[in-house]
């Protein structure tokens, strides 16, 4: 059976314990947020998510949206769930509280994300991308645009999208056509957009869209585009809906997953903007939103994992073949060893990957006040973001397999998490665009110094924690490969022009992994620090067991991708375009 149960204690168990390490209300601006009170609001959560938004999955895959003249209508119970998300609150977490927003750290609201991205990840993209627009307009826009339209977006009256993607440019926004011309006080909104997520809807009274666009006199490439605040329905001077503004969605795209999302090609003819910070400073402006979604496709990843992993696990205590070597009788396959080598792969990921996105969101809380932050927190988004949303593939393939031919099939729903999952590696830059800004601007752009600081403070807390001495030499032996990857691409970038964008994919993986296995670390210690002071065992032995398995099976892979990041790009360059 496809249900979702979110798993609250896995989450506060990483925020506080392993994040926070303990002591999290020990932070600036998380004062308030005690156990008591994470566990009222995550149980609370929990609940709208299973029972009001995850009953709307299987429809909202089956069924998906359809569009008519522009207007496009959403499977059955999707309203109500919005009003439901509204009406709850749950969109006001993390956002300004003079416009509305409870101001918790968004490292607090990020579990409830998780969540609802768990829940109905095509539905959950209409709530969540509305927070990042949030961010960009409450950090770029003026006071006028903001007392307008901040309150709105925060209460969830409206929503948000961003407009990026043009037919021709793809992810090269230096060619794109789209242009905003002055008219007085706004600008004249002319293009089209591609691929934008819940570009057009009817679940809430407006829709804010963020266009990237040039102004007549911008200069050439990515330094001439400037950021508009483009709304479906204009608005009066008092904040009250007037007319319709001169935007439509021509089509929905076809996809191969996410049905239940209106995922729509947008034409502006002249439509009625509004600059969002300073001309020709749009993609700064846009990358607030843009880092904020990476995030957030990252947690999106963990979700997806975490159901297919739910599923999987109840199919395999249920499903009765075989026997093993030690019973008679024929068993659930849970008992056979290779589907426990599976569902212990997904697990102890899962694991590690939710720990990532919470100190990486954590990073960015703590960089608002404390600027030297903000390194740790550009360093990890890239890896967050590009290594969950890889594993992600791994762990929803792996949850087809436990299932066998009824996982091909699209009655168990499993299929559909495989399905969804696909688009996680390329929303927000694809895993080559991650890579290579980790490589090039987080890593080659300062010397391998940000880089050398998390192996620093990896290798210190491997060295002072209480672990098996096989485990802690597995780890440091990654540790080792990774600083040997480093000084190697450094000494040699000169040498070979094409080295970094060569070892990459194989330099952000290798991180990854070992992240992972500093993750891994961290969670035995916290789970050895808990089993002191409460009676439940065999959750606090089980995050043991499984980040054992994390650095037994995965670890290894450090030294295989930092090999393959070695190998320089000879090669992979030599070959003449017409032996493809």
């Amino acid at each position: 059976m496809d249900q979702f149960i979110p798993p609250v204690k896995d989450m506060i168990f990483a925020l506080r314990e392993v994040v926070g390490k303990g002591d999290l209300n020990s932070n600036s601006g998380f004062e308030d947020f005690d156990r008591d009170f994470l566990e009222t609001v995550y149980e609370s959560a929990s609940e709208i998510t299973s029972e009001i938004i995850a009953p709307t999955n299987k429809d909202g895959d089956r069924l998906g949206v359809s569009i008519d003249d522009g207007k496009v209508t959403v499977p059955n119970g999707y309203a109500e769930a919005y009003d439901a998300y509204v009406d709850g609150g749950w969109s006001t977490l993390s956002c300004n509280p003079e416009y509305g927003g409870q101001g918790m750290p968004a490292s607090i609201s990020m579990p409830v994300n998780e969540m609802v991205m768990g829940a109905n990840f095509s539905w959950a993209h209409l709530v969540l991308l509305t927070n990042s627009a949030i961010r960009a307009v409450d950090a770029h826009a003026n006071d006028e645009l903001k007392d307008l339209y901040l309150e709105k977006l925060i209460s969830g009256k409206f929503s948000g999208t961003m407009n990026l993607t043009e037919p021709q440019a793809g992810s090269d926004l230096s060619v794109m056509n789209t242009v905003a011309e002055p008219n007085g006080d706004s600008y004249k909104i002319t293009g089209q957009k591609i691929f934008i997520t819940w570009g057009e809807h009817d679940l809430s009274e407006n829709i804010i869209h963020l266009v990237l666009a040039r102004l007549p006199d911008a200069p050439e490439g990515v330094k001439g585009i400037s950021l508009f605040l483009v709304p479906k329905i204009r608005l009066n001077a008092d904040g009250a809906l007037a007319e319709r503004n001169t935007l439509k969605a021509v089509s929905v795209e076809h996809k191969l997953g996410i049905h239940g999302c209106a995922t729509c090609v947008m034409s502006f003819e002249e439509a009625e903007g509004f600059l969002i910070g300073e001309p020709n400073q749009g993609l700064a402006c846009m990358f607030t939103m843009m880092n904020d979604a990476r995030i957030g496709v990252a947690c999106e990843s963990v979700a997806i994992a975490e159901r297919a992993y739910q599923q999987a696990v109840n199919y395999a205590k249920d499903r009765i073949q075989g026997r093993t070597q030690t019973s008679d009788s024929r068993v659930s396959i849970i008992n056979h060893p290779d589907v426990r080598r599976m569902l212990l792969s997904m697990k102890s990921l899962i694991e590690v990957m939710r720990v990532l996105v919470y100190e990486n969101t954590f990073e960015c809380d703590l960089a608002e006040s404390k600027p030297e932050h903000t390194k740790r927190a550009d360093l990890l988004t890239p890896i967050t973001k590009a290594w969950c949303s890889e594993l992600c593939q791994d762990i929803t393939s792996i949850a087809l397999q436990v299932h066998g031919g009824m996982g091909y099939v699209e009655e168990t729903g499993a299929a559909q998490h495989f399905r969804d999952a696909r688009i996680t590696t390329i929303y927000e830059g694809t895993t080559g665009i991650q890579a290579n800004d980790l490589i090039g601007r987080k890593f080659i752009s300062d010397n391998g110094s940000a880089v050398n600081d998390l192996l620093d403070q990896i290798e210190t807390e491997v060295e002072d924690s209480d672990i098996e001495s096989k485990i802690k030499a597995e780890v440091s032996q990654a540790i080792e490969q990774a600083r040997n990857v480093s000084k190697f691409i450094l000494e040699n970038i000169q040498n070979d022009p094409n080295l970094a964008g060569s070892s990459s994919y194989s330099f952000l993986m290798m991180m990854g992994y070992l992240v992972g296995g500093w993750i891994a670390v961290r969670n035995i210690t916290a789970a050895k620090n808990s089993l002191k002071e409460t009676d439940d065992k065999e959750f606090y032995n089980a995050k043991i067991i499984s980040s054992n398995f994390y650095i037994e099976q995965f670890m290894p892979l450090v030294r295989s991708f930092g090999s393959s990041a070695m190998q320089g790009s000879k090669s992979m360059m030599s070959m003449p375009d017409d032996q493809f």
